[in-house]
């Protein structure tokens, strides 16, 4: 609390009046939010900070859906840790259902722990930022604070109408986990927006479809001088052949705009074994049925050249999917209708990464477009959140909400 009193004392020296009322509502929610330690954690389900910031969403949800008095507002807490939140409809006529994500978790790749944000200003705009000691977390509060600017609107605007709203603030997105326990009777929406885009003017159409791929090559010593006779088992051979079997011009540093790579990252040696973590990245269909060929010849390869060593697959599975395979027909379409009516300029990208939308899709879901949120410089001590990226943000969304509600 003292460090929020800190924050608000010096947006005012930094010249409030200058904001408008939606941001100094976000300013106050995002400083609220990015001052929690919610860091994920790879040796972790869910890590005790991401559970108080889901009981700090919950307890802001509830108050909004008390002082609006709107019937019908669920608000369920999952044991997983998910926070879901869906608004009932206040349209007669049938439109599509509409999700909205973000994810309460912040990377553990950058020191976090008692982050304190601090107010500032930076080519005209108010920014909120660390001392440069902790990151900030706008990596993804900037989305949850969007999100619950929009939940706080949608309720207290009955002349705002919408279709069935579901939103979902999810764990664990910074470890590739945020729908790894998503409960598809709950959030399964026909169109997606993701609010976790960094900056402000672009949103992703496309992304990577990853793959990850880690083989255990299980060794058999033996002298080198009885090699033979005792059938060696060289691993580290067999691991050296699987990896120099891709093509170099299939690697990531021979990659751009939307072509794929395999990348063999990791080189493991456990005794006489060897476990080699391979990434496998691509846009286009038929380029992942093309890696899949390479990595089974590789794997053919060395069975082949090696039949002493024998190989085990310890991991092959989607981590995520290319939001484009079942991307709604209208979601670039109300994008643009929802942008130029605020007057904003945006760039559609394909994304070289992944999104939680793309996460929920590698589960089954439609896929999401991802917004941009205002979140800059992220994963690192540099990180700022820009407040008028994120009102753009928001302002975007509330006409994507009327636009979608407009749909048969």
């Amino acid at each position: 609390m003292r460090n929020y009193l800190v924050t608000i004392a010096l947006l005012v020296s930094l010249g409030a009046s200058a904001q408008s009322s939606v941001q100094k509502s976000m300013l106050d929610t995002f400083v609220k939010y990015a001052s929690i330690d919610s860091q994920s954690s790879y040796d972790s389900i869910c890590t005790q900070g991401q559970y108080q910031m889901a009981l700090v969403l919950q307890a802001d949800v509830k108050e909004a859906v008390a002082k609006s008095k709107v019937a019908g507002v669920s608000v369920q807490l999952s044991k997983e840790n998910y926070l879901y939140v869906i608004i009932p409809a206040n349209t007669k006529a049938a439109c599509p259902t509409m999700g909205i994500s973000c994810h309460l978790d912040v990377t553990p790749e950058a020191p976090g722990g008692q982050i304190r944000p601090i107010v500032d200003k930076r080519n005209g705009h108010t920014i909120v930022r660390t001392d440069g000691t902790t990151l900030l977390g706008a990596d993804d509060k900037c989305g949850c604070t969007i999100a619950m600017q929009l939940i706080r609107t949608v309720l207290s605007t009955p002349s705002l109408k919408h279709g069935e709203l579901q939103f979902a603030f999810c764990p664990n997105e910074d470890v590739g986990r945020a729908a790894e326990s998503n409960d598809p009777t709950i959030f399964a929406p026909d169109i997606q927006f993701d609010l976790d885009g960094p900056e402000g003017t672009v949103v992703t159409k496309s992304n990577f479809t990853a793959r990850g791929f880690n083989v255990k090559f299980i060794g058999k010593e033996a002298h080198p001088g009885n090699a033979k006779a005792q059938q060696l088992g060289d691993a580290t051979a067999a691991a050296a052949a699987f990896i120099s079997y891709f093509p170099v011009e299939s690697r990531p540093e021979n990659s751009e705009g939307t072509q794929g790579y395999i990348h063999p990252w990791s080189f493991e040696k456990e005794g006489a074994n060897v476990i080699v973590q391979t990434r496998v990245r691509y846009f286009d269909k038929s380029e992942g049925e093309l890696f899949d060929r390479l990595l089974m010849g590789a794997m053919a390869d060395v069975k082949r050249k090696f039949p002493n060593v024998k190989t085990e697959i310890l991991y092959d599975d989607l981590q995520y999917e290319n939001v484009a395979y079942t991307l709604h027909p209208q979601a670039q379409s109300l994008v643009e209708n929802a942008a130029a009516k605020i007057g904003k300029a945006i760039t559609f990208a394909d994304e070289r990464g992944g999104t939680t939308a793309s996460m929920f899709a590698a589960k089954g879901l439609n896929g999401g477009m991802c917004v941009f949120s205002g979140q800059h410089d992220i994963h690192s001590t540099r990180e700022y959140a820009d407040l008028q990226e994120m009102e753009d943000c928001y302002r975007l969304m509330l006409e994507i909400i009327q636009g979608v509600a407009a749909l048969k």
